[in-house]
């Protein structure tokens, strides 16, 4: 004999009801705002495309760097000339100075490089150089 409870029971195939309803349509609006939120960020954050503003990931360059340098003793001067191109107008770029033979560090210099393209100056060797000359190499651009 059937009861009162068997009768009053929402068994129908299919569908969980409103309740499942109800959540799969919050879970899409949770969503949906997290995805604008992200949209709205990278396009007004720092990767925006305003001169200036630094952006997120590597710049993209070409540079060359050139050192001559003028000993007399255990000291001497380097002199740096170099280049850069890119998609920025404003760089940072450093140049490392060194002993050839040994590969110990004579020189390091950093120059803030804004709308040129040229960068260069002259710094202290801070120590001797030998008999195979020096390299320079660019060690960070910014």
């Amino acid at each position: 004999m059937p009861t009162h409870e068997w009768t009053l029971a929402d068994d129908r195939p299919g569908g969980g009801g409103p309740r499942n309803f109800r959540t799969a349509l919050i879970v899409v609006a949770v969503l949906s705002v997290a995805v604008a939120v992200l949209v709205a960020l990278r396009l007004l954050g720092p990767g925006s495309s305003e001169e200036g503003v630094p952006k997120l990931g590597h710049k993209t360059y070409e540079a060359q760097v050139d050192c001559r340098v003028n000993s007399s003793g255990d000291s001497g001067t380097v002199t740096i000339d170099g280049t850069i191109r890119g998609e920025s107008s404003r760089f940072e770029v450093t140049v490392e100075v060194l002993d050839t033979a040994t590969k110990q560090r004579l020189a390091l210099q950093t120059f803030e490089v804004s709308g040129t393209t040229t960068f260069g100056g002259t710094t202290p060797a801070q120590a001797p150089v030998g008999s195979a000359g020096i390299e320079c190499r660019i060690t960070e651009v910014r």
